[in-house]
C-alpha cells in the first residue's frame, strides 16, 4: 500500500491498487483462462484458447478503474489524472464536489476559519 498526502487538502492517504497488474494476477488470469478454455474446448476448438485475451482485457480493464477511482481524494474531490491533462476543469470538478458535499472535514474547516477571522 503507497502513502502519500493530497496534494490539494494536504489529507493522509492510501492506494490500495497498484497502476499495472502484479504476477499473481497473471497467474489468476491463467487459471481462469485454462479453465474457460476446457469448458468451451467442446464447442469452440482450438478458438476457445482466444478466451485468454478477453479475460486479460477484462482483468486489466478492472484493475485500471479501481485504480483510477481510488486516485481522487475522498475529502476534496481532487484527480491528479485529471489535474495532468487540464488545471482549469480539475478546479471546477473540486469546486463541484465540495458543493455537492457540505459536510466534508475540507469544507467544515474554512467554515471554522471563516469564524475564527470574523472573530479577530
Amino acid at each position: 500500500m503507497k502513502e502519500y498526502f493530497c496534494a490539494c487538502c494536504r489529507s493522509p492517504r492510501k492506494l490500495r491498487y497498484q497502476r499495472n497488474l502484479k504476477a499473481s494476477h497473471f497467474v489468476q488470469i491463467f487459471i481462469l483462462s485454462a479453465f474457460v478454455s476446457m469448458i468451451l474446448f467442446p464447442w469452440f476448438g482450438a478458438s476457445s484458447f482466444f478466451s485468454t485475451i478477453f479475460i486479460w482485457g477484462l482483468f486489466e480493464g478492472t484493475y485500471k478503474s479501481l485504480y483510477r477511482r481510488d486516485l481522487v481524494c475522498p475529502y476534496c474531490g481532487f484527480d491528479p489524472k485529471w489535474y495532468k491533462k487540464d488545471v482549469k476543469f480539475a478546479r471546477q470538478k473540486i469546486e463541484d464536489f465540495l458543493k455537492q458535499n457540505p459536510d466534508s472535514p475540507i469544507v467544515k474547516r474554512s467554515q471554522q476559519l471563516a469564524e475564527f477571522e470574523h472573530l479577530q
